[in-house]
């Protein structure tokens, strides 16, 4: 897929909540994590599952290797970014040239790959094409930056694991002549360089440099876990960690690997600490109600049931899962809940108004179930969708007039 050309000035480059590109969604007393000048401490469980046997060591990649490229591959790009012709463009707009110029047949794969394995094959994921545009935007001293976008979910559901996929976009900043006189990085003019943006895409949280790369950490230990190497999975979630103490992705997936060792208790204190730390308890707190269900602890899925109504979310989409599993689960108020707090942030998502519709029609709410097939059908192009929900709603229609 080609990338798509985004320009313009962007504001608000604070601070950041958090994403993942690939992301792992999954009563005792749970001990508290300690604080220490305001720096959180991780949970003191024991690590024995996951210690490398005799003679073996964990490898993890350094943050420098994420970066990396050949020394061809560094001499290729220099030589364009310093030649005459491109002179008349500002540096990040050179940049964004050579990738337009020797990317243009980038072909997204959800492979997590570094930055000379990116160029060289020419194929890898969100993150895959960040790192590559951050290697290179090292060579010339362009700062860059990174931002959360979220489109509409495509989960893959199976053996009780549900893998959604977030997205990650990169700017590529002007220089700042006036750096030393207070001008921020959020106020220079950035080029934004993606894969084709969806027109219902939102825009997330803006990502700092420690948080992406914990989240590519994340990501490989995502790789690890599906091919079944817990222990690498563990040891690059802590990684991730010590990157973004609060990155509630790899505190999610360490509480999984405990409940897959059958340490309960474990998976519990992570997860208290991911919910009293993380600013998106969403996804935390779904997965803890899996353990909680499995510890039969009726008053901590109380609490979690409540933490979850009230929470919020950068990505509206983590209320589709919910909503998809209490409906699969046969709680059909608690998915139409979830289904309406989607939808008040993603209104255009008609295959969640069908979904609701079928829901409150079931609950007895015929006109609640009408106003969502209307939203369905204003937001739905597809002229095969159009005539289904036409014929839907005319269908309920004419059952409400009898």
């Amino acid at each position: 897929m080609q990338m798509a050309l985004k320009t313009g000035r962007q504001t608000g480059w604070l601070n950041t909540k958090l994403l993942l590109c690939c992301a792992v969604l999954l009563s005792s007393c749970a001990r508290q994590p300690l604080i220490v000048n305001n720096a959180p401490i991780l949970p003191a469980t024991s690590e024995h599952w996951f210690a490398p046997t005799a003679g073996q060591k964990v490898q993890l990649p350094a943050t420098s290797d994420f970066y990396r490229l050949t020394a061809a591959q560094q001499q290729h790009f220099l030589a364009f970014f310093n030649a005459p012709a491109q002179q008349e463009l500002a540096p990040h707009q050179r940049l964004y040239r050579y990738l337009e110029h020797h990317l243009v047949n980038f072909n997204y794969e959800g492979k997590n790959t570094m930055a000379s394995v990116t160029m060289a094959n020419m194929t890898g994921n969100c993150v895959s094409l960040a790192l590559l545009v951050t290697a290179l935007a090292q060579l010339v001293d362009i700062e860059v930056g990174y931002r959360a976008s979220y489109a509409e979910p495509v989960l893959d559901i199976s053996a009780n694991i549900v893998l959604s996929s977030a997205h990650v976009r990169s700017y590529l900043f002007e220089q700042n002549p006036l750096k030393d006189e207070g001008v921020m990085k959020f106020q220079r003019t950035a080029v934004a360089v993606d894969y084709f943006p969806g027109r219902l895409d939102r825009l997330g949280a803006k990502l700092d440099n420690r948080h992406f790369e914990a989240m590519i950490y994340n990501n490989l230990a995502a790789d690890a876990f599906l091919a079944g190497d817990l222990n690498q999975a563990y040891w690059l979630s802590r990684a991730a960690l010590r990157q973004d103490p609060h990155y509630s992705a790899s505190i999610n997936l360490i509480a999984i690997l405990y409940r897959r060792k059958g340490d309960l208790l474990a998976a519990q204190q992570w997860y208290e600490f991911g919910m009293r730390y993380s600013s998106q308890p969403v996804t935390l707190a779904s997965n803890y109600l899996v353990l909680a269900d499995q510890m039969q602890n009726q008053p901590l899925i109380d609490r979690l049931n409540n933490q979850l109504r009230l929470a919020d979310d950068d990505n509206p989409y983590v209320w589709f899962y919910l909503a998809y599993q209490a409906e699969r689960d046969n709680k059909t108020a608690d998915a139409v809940y979830y289904y309406e707090k989607l939808l008040k942030k993603a209104p255009y998502l008609h295959k969640a108004n069908l979904a609701l519709a079928k829901l409150q029609f079931q609950l007895g709410q015929p006109e609640s179930a009408r106003r969502a097939l209307h939203e369905a059908l204003q937001y739905s192009y597809d002229p095969a969708n159009r005539q289904m929900y036409q014929a839907k709603l005319h269908a309920l229609e004419q059952m409400v007039m009898e």
